[in-house]
């Protein structure tokens, strides 16, 4: 079993705090909207690693103006969808309700929650973690000369043929794009800034050709465009520049508890994780967000999905618990006040079949219960152990049980990784066609 071990986050309680100082010789990095799209308050997996690391009086995150929109705007849109579920299954279950004992209520406001947001972000600043960089009239300036001159990578140009035969001449224009990249290039410029790290997985608009299929955990080659005049390192994701810089990470924080975690006791951490301690803590501690989670993903698969003899239009309903089959260690990385641990889980869970009837004569019967198969999905799962600086390490007499008693793992991180239908029963069974 190949793990990573990476050591280098120290404790806030090891540091003075004090604001952050633009300049040399810090570590800057700047985030894209993809990056934390689905996350936008860093709490899942390495993304709460990252939000550590910016604990750092060296170590900053900077969002453009632009990011924080869409950031916002997704956030919005996430919680309107939410919440007019919540109320459906409102109205669906009220009908069942007695009036007098039972009472389904929801108190939540929409502008109650997205104040939250802004309030998070203040927060972030207020830290020193996060800054927000607010528009610069010279971005302008360089967003009309790429408009101009239709200077790529944000201006492409193409070709079509019409229907008469003739080619026309194509312009695509990735502005909002041009604006992020613009908006960071020239703060760095301007806070003479020499250790830049850009993260997003849009290497269509900011990635030279090949860039796609560059290596995991290092940075891909800037389009020529902006790369030539630019200092900023661009990476596809957090986990990536993680990896990548964690000889770095080490050197800004050399926080002896975390070091003996990481390098006299790793064996030990992935010992006693690998003989149950981790089995333990995803069945008491997740199982039931995993479950939901395979729920989730099989509800939305259509039956062909789940075998290939399902060629008829339906939909699957899985059972809404399925059964945790196997869990194997994948990866511990000890980062600052955290060890991360990744492991990959094997769920097991029933799904019955529904197709579509041709010759139905009403709603109710234009689907017919088909069939009942058994699926697993395997899935990798990242979450957080905490690591308490306030306890003693014994090296010749230690226990991770006792280490993180009292502390509850955190911040889980689910990823499907594949499906697979275990259980089938043959559309065209032999039998049927015996005489």
């Amino acid at each position: 079993m190949n793990y990573m071990n990476c050591w280098g986050l120290t404790s806030p309680a090891y540091f003075l705090r004090k604001r952050w100082e633009v300049g040399r010789g810090n570590m800057n990095i700047f985030l894209d909207t993809n990056a934390i799209y689905y996350d936008p308050f860093f709490k899942k997996g390495k993304n709460r690693i990252l939000l550590n690391f910016a604990k750092h009086e060296d170590v900053k995150i900077n969002i453009c103006k632009t990011v924080y929109i869409e950031l916002f705007r997704a956030h919005k849109v996430f919680i309107e969808q939410q919440l007019k579920a919540a109320n459906e299954s409102m109205v669906k279950l009220s009908p069942f309700l007695d009036k007098t004992a039972q009472n389904f209520i929801i108190d939540i406001k929409l502008d109650d929650i997205l104040d939250d947001f802004h309030k998070q972000f203040n927060y972030f600043q207020d830290e020193s973690q996060i800054e927000i960089i607010e528009y610069d009239g010279d971005v302008l300036e360089d967003i009309i000369e790429a408009d101009m001159y239709e200077k790529s990578p944000f201006i492409k140009q193409g070709n079509i043929t019409n229907n008469k035969g003739q080619n026309v001449k194509t312009v695509n224009k990735a502005i909002r794009d041009a604006i992020i990249w613009y908006s960071y290039q020239r703060f760095a410029e301007k806070n003479k800034l020499e250790d830049c790290y850009f993260i997003s997985n849009n290497t269509k608009e900011f990635g030279d050709i090949g860039s796609k299929s560059s290596p995991k955990e290092m940075p891909y080659p800037l389009h020529p465009e902006i790369s030539k005049n630019s200092k900023i390192t661009a990476y596809k994701n957090i986990h990536d520049f993680l990896a990548h810089n964690d000889e770095q990470i080490k050197r800004l924080f050399k926080d002896l508890h975390t070091k003996v975690l990481s390098s006299e006791l790793f064996d030990k951490l992935v010992e006693e994780l690998e003989d149950g301690i981790g089995e333990e803590l995803i069945n008491q501690y997740f199982a039931e967000e995993i479950s939901s989670e395979t729920y989730s993903f099989l509800s939305n698969m259509q039956p062909n999905g789940i075998h290939e003899d399902y060629f008829m239009p339906g939909y699957v309903d899985p059972l809404l618990y399925g059964n945790i089959s196997d869990i194997r260690l994948s990866e511990v990385d000890v980062f600052g006040d955290s060890i991360s641990v990744s492991v990959d889980v094997d769920v097991e869970m029933e799904v019955d079949i529904y197709i579509y009837n041709p010759v139905h004569d009403d709603l109710d019967e234009k689907f017919e219960s088909y069939a009942t198969d058994m699926v697993k999905v395997t899935e990798n799962i990242v979450f957080l152990l905490p690591v308490d600086i306030e306890k003693e390490l014994d090296v010749d007499n230690f226990s991770l049980r006792k280490y993180i008693e009292g502390n509850e793992p955190d911040y889980l991180s689910i990823e499907i990784i594949e499906c697979e239908n275990i259980d089938h029963t043959d559309m065209f069974r032999e039998e049927e066609y015996e005489e």
